[in-house]
Formats: structure tokens, C-alpha cells, sequence
């Protein structure tokens, strides 16, 4: 578990580094203020300074990792050097595979992925809800709260419409239901529950997750009436909502957009063979 002042020293190079190289860094802070006994992250100090950084993340056996150096400590080897650290400790954790986050504009974070051999996978959209945009008034569509019966429902979902292992599909579930401040929602048309979305809300802003329909029910509007539901709702809360989409849907990426959704930036994501 990160102590107050590991997290107050990570959020100040976050802002150093996100300032200076004009880039926006996904470091997942929902996950970071709730780490457990695995050594996730990995610190690299300079005259009792924070000048290196990286995290890993943990799905199932999937990981993803994010970092940053300092712009005064770089072209030292200082991330190698955390990298490496990290590496080891995901070869005693049995892990099928590494993601690394790079910033869709940081030269530096593809120059470095590209040094270690890993290759680009694809890129994600971080897009933000227009309040100016028209917001249709769906009908019969219902967002609920999940139950733990729909549990089974939701793990198919991820395995269908995201290509998640069930293991990994699993272990997500029982990570997200230690999250705080977020809903795990479910879709029913007729009663029938035939998606998912989770919302979560942080520091006055919403955040959209992991948002699904059933491949037999797709194609039919759903998705969308199910997004304008959810903001509206979340519209009476606050004004910033964000959501997240990879590139190679594009079907989702015109439904988000139609939705009143612009991206604001973008994320790489490069996959390094373990």
C-alpha cells in the first residue's frame, strides 16, 4: 500500500512531467490509492528527491505499466533501471503479457518502447462529453444496479465483446468490487439484462468504463440510447464526463461521438513479449 506521502510525490512529478512535456499520463490513480501487498510500483530517488517512477497494473494476468522521469534526470538509464525491476517481478507472478501506457505525443515513451523491443498494439481515445451536445431521451431502455447474479453475465461480456480471457474477466470483477466511487450498472430492454457499464466518480468528474452490449443485441440502437441514459444522468452530478475507447473499434468510437463524446487525447499501447 502506497503511504499519503509516496501518493503526494507521485501526483507532483506527474504534474512536472505532464507540464513540461504537454502530455496527459494514465496513471490510473483509482488503482494506485487502493494497491495491495504485491510490489506494483517502483520508485527511483535523487538527493531524497522523486526523480523516476513506474507502476504496474494488474488484470488477471494481463499487466499494463505507466511511468515518468523527472526532465531534469533524464538520459541517465534511470527508467531502464526501474523497468528491469519491474520485469523481474512479473516473471515470479506467472503474467502472459505487458502493456506498456506511452502518451499519444510523448517521443520519449515510443523512442523508449521501441528500445526494448515492444511493439505498437493500438491506441485508445480518451474522449470528454460536449454539455452543449443534444442528448436523446431513450425509451424502454433501464440502467440498474448489478446484482450478483448478473456477475456471470457480465464475465461473458467481457469475454465476447473485449476478447478477455475468463480468468482475467474474473479477476476483474472481484478488483472492480473493491473500487471505490464507482457503479457497476446493467442494461435491460424488456426486463432482459443484455449490457453493462460502469461508472465511476472522482475528484467532480465521471468516468465511463467498460461498456458492453451483447453481440446478438448489437446493431439495434442499445448501445447509444444506453450511453445518453447514463449521461444524462450523470450530467445532473457534473459537466466533465470521460470515456475511453480503442481506436480499432470504430463502430463504438462513432456511437461515443454521436453521443456528443470529442477525443481530447490519445494513448499508445505497446506490447512487450515477457
Amino acid at each position: 500500500m502506497l503511504n499519503k506521502n509516496q501518493l503526494n510525490e507521485i501526483k507532483s512529478l506527474q504534474d512536472i512531467c505532464e507540464n513540461h512535456d504537454e502530455i496527459k499520463l494514465k496513471l490510473n490513480w483509482d488503482m494506485l490509492v487502493h494497491r495491495g501487498s504485491l510490489k506494483d510500483d517502483y520508485f527511483y530517488y535523487d538527493e531524497d528527491q522523486l526523480a523516476g517512477y513506474l507502476a504496474l497494473y494488474g488484470f488477471g494476468n494481463q499487466y499494463e505499466l505507466c511511468g515518468m522521469v523527472h526532465p531534469l534526470n533524464r538520459k541517465r538509464g534511470i527508467f531502464y533501471q526501474i523497468f528491469s525491476e519491474a520485469l523481474e517481478s512479473l516473471k515470479n507472478r506467472d503474467a502472459s503479457s505487458l502493456l506498456i501506457n506511452v502518451p499519444g505525443t510523448s517521443q520519449s515513451g515510443k523512442k523508449f518502447a521501441s528500445s526494448v523491443g515492444a511493439a505498437y498494439d493500438f491506441t485508445e481515445h480518451e474522449m470528454k462529453w460536449d454539455p452543449n451536445s443534444h442528448l436523446s431521451l431513450p425509451e424502454n431502455i433501464v440502467i440498474r444496479k448489478m446484482r450478483e447474479e448478473d456477475i456471470p453475465f457480465c464475465i461473458k461480456l467481457d469475454i465476447e465483446c473485449f476478447g478477455t480471457s475468463h480468468s482475467d474477466a474474473e479477476s476483474r470483477m472481484k478488483q472492480i468490487s473493491k473500487e471505490t466511487g464507482q457503479r457497476s450498472l446493467m442494461i435491460e430492454v424488456g426486463g432482459k439484462a443484455v449490457g453493462k457499464i460502469r461508472v465511476q466518480r472522482m475528484q467532480g468528474q465521471s468516468f465511463i468504463y467498460g461498456f458492453a452490449v451483447d453481440p446478438s443485441f448489437q446493431g439495434k440502437g442499445i448501445g447509444q440510447k444506453a450511453l445518453s441514459l447514463t449521461v444524462r444522468e450523470e450530467s445532473k452530478w457534473t459537466k466533465d464526463i470521460f470515456l475511453d475507447v480503442a481506436a480499432t473499434n470504430s463502430n463504438a468510437l462513432k456511437l461515443y461521438e454521436k453521443s456528443g463524446f470529442k477525443t481530447i487525447y490519445s494513448q499508445d499501447y505497446y506490447r512487450y513479449n515477457i
